[in-house]
C-alpha cells in the first residue's frame, strides 16, 4: 500500500492529521483526524513496510492477536482509500 503523493501527517499540538499539499491541495482539500495507532501505521506505510509487516509490528508492540491488528489496519486502509489518500 502506497501512500499517495500530495498527502502528509501533521501533529497540531497532541492530534495528528493529514492534510493534502502543493498542486493536489488546489484540487481537493481533506483533513483527516488520526489517532497515536493510525499515526503509527501511517508512518509504517510511508516507510515502506507491508500492510502484514506493518500488523506483525503492532501485534508485538501492544501484545495483540496478530489476525485483529492485520483486520484493523486493513479496515483503516479501506476508509482511507475512499478519500484517495492511498493507491495501490
Amino acid at each position: 500500500m502506497k501512500i499517495k503523493k500530495g498527502f502528509a501527517k501533521r501533529k497540531i499540538g497532541a492530534r495528528y492529521v493529514v492534510v493534502t499539499t502543493g498542486e493536489l491541495s488546489r484540487e481537493m482539500n481533506i483533513i483527516i483526524e488520526m489517532n497515536e495507532t493510525s499515526s503509527e501505521i501511517w508512518d509504517m506505510l510511508d516507510k515502506g513496510m507491508s500492510v502484514e509487516e506493518t500488523a506483525k509490528a503492532l501485534s508485538e508492540k501492544y501484545g495483540i492477536d496478530y489476525e485483529k491488528a492485520l483486520s484493523d489496519i486493513e479496515k483503516l486502509i479501506e476508509q482511507m482509500k475512499e478519500t484517495g489518500v492511498f493507491e495501490d
